[in-house]
């Protein structure tokens, strides 16, 4: 995938986070790491400081080395974007594309005393033992050691449950993230609404949900054909987010 490509998809994953309103303000960040291909050069793709995300469009995406500069773009790179994603890219190598955002429903889960996610839906079996939970908030991520200790506390799972704060989603590229992110969310939202009936969750027990977590798991084409399909969808509504 070229460059433009890559700059194409991670614009309209954050129309279609906007439109899905997992957005903050003009806070929170996805992000991509992009390889050397011949039209860029190797940095971070990253939401400008200051866009809502239903503004983005693959040009306004910005460009970024590893010590916050920016190579490629007109704008800045807030902060917390730089310490939280740059960590993690440089210390996770599997995580090519970081999600970081605070959605409803997966946030509310950690914000309630020992939040897991459980597995009391089969969307929740996506996430069975992939998981990492921060318990331990440290404020704004506004400097190095914060960062870094977000990016030890993911450690080699591909989310992060966070303790009053958000959620990270990582994966190899922003369709298999972003798909993630999405059932996360809705297994999350079907937790949250049990839970509001005061009746208590109907769990899963962990043998069974090992035995049943690897298929719900399996990466096939449903997983890229999602992103797909949302694309297809912006093509004709939003057709601006490719400029």
């Amino acid at each position: 995938m070229n460059h433009r490509q890559q700059r194409e998809e991670l614009a309209a994953a954050l129309r279609w986070a906007a439109h899905l309103g997992w957005q903050s303000g003009i806070c929170n960040h996805f992000s991509l790491a992009v390889d050397e291909d011949g039209t860029a050069p190797e940095g971070i793709l990253v939401n400008r400081q200051g866009d809502h995300w239903s503004e983005a469009t693959a040009s306004s995406l910005l460009l970024m080395d590893g010590d916050g500069q920016v190579l490629d773009g007109d704008g800045s790179v807030e902060a917390t974007a730089f310490f939280i994603h740059s960590a993690i890219h440089k210390r996770v190598p599997s995580a090519r594309c970081v999600m970081h955002a605070h959605p409803p429903y997966s946030t509310a889960i950690m914000c309630t005393q020992g939040g897991r996610l459980q597995n009391c839906h089969q969307d929740c079996l996506r996430f069975h033992r992939r998981i990492a939970y921060d318990d331990d908030f440290g404020g704004v991520a506004s400097d190095e050691d914060e960062g870094g200790r977000i990016a030890n506390a993911l450690g080699n799972h591909p989310i992060m449950l966070m303790a009053h704060h958000g959620i990270t989603v990582t994966g190899p590229d922003v369709a298999q993230a972003f798909d993630d992110f999405y059932y996360l969310e809705t297994a999350a939202r079907y937790q949250n609404l049990a839970q509001a009936s005061g009746l208590p969750l109907k769990v899963i027990d962990d043998a069974d949900a090992d035995r049943m977590a690897p298929e719900f798991q399996a990466v096939d084409a449903q997983t890229s054909g999602h992103f797909t399909a949302i694309m297809r969808k912006l093509e004709r509504e939003q057709p601006d987010y490719r400029n």
